[in-house]
């Protein structure tokens, strides 16, 4: 359990962690990648901010075990060509921040986010395929495409931020 958080602190943290999200959403919507660099910044930014926001020793443990096993699982369906790359890691960093706690709710929020962003994608694609696609921008243009794959990323920080109210961290307001 928490000893003693900062509040200020709690707060940057889920400031940086929402942050981080958005920029990951952004990106895999662009150019369809998520970053190792990301990824790494988002699982190193867990480890300066959990001691701050006031999580003992056996919290950061328990984050850290549900982040790596997380990651194995995650790593295992890109292996089997389930999940991109990108989506294995950021999912395991954000693991890493939400904890026990909130995965549960991570996953169910991810799953309804990423059914909501397949079905948008399916009726955007239709509309492009019937009245063309546009010109500018071209990340939309590409994301617009029958055959372009879908920007998870989208799903997972949604999930992500809508699951931090379920962690031992997030501040109260």
């Amino acid at each position: 359990m928490l000893i003693g958080p900062d509040s200020f602190s709690a707060y940057l943290g889920l400031t940086a962690f929402s942050g981080a999200m958005i920029w990951a959403a952004i990106g895999d919507v662009r150019t369809f990648t998520i970053t190792n660099k990301l990824n790494l910044t988002i699982a190193v930014g867990f480890l300066i901010f959990a001691l701050p926001m006031g999580l003992s020793l056996q919290d950061i443990a328990a984050h850290v075990g549900v982040g790596a096993v997380t990651l194995m699982i995650t790593i295992t369906m890109f292996l089997i060509g389930i999940f991109g790359g990108g989506d294995a890691k950021m999912m395991g960093a954000a693991a890493l921040w939400l904890g026990p706690a909130a995965m549960q709710p991570f996953i169910l929020y991810t799953a309804f986010s990423g059914g909501g962003l397949v079905v948008i994608l399916l009726v955007s694609r239709y509309l492009a395929r019937r009245f063309g696609l546009p010109k500018q921008p071209r990340w939309l243009r590409r994301l617009l495409r029958q055959r372009s794959a879908v920007p998870y990323g989208v799903a997972l920080g949604l999930g992500a931020i809508l699951a931090t109210p379920h962690t031992v961290w997030f501040p109260t307001f």
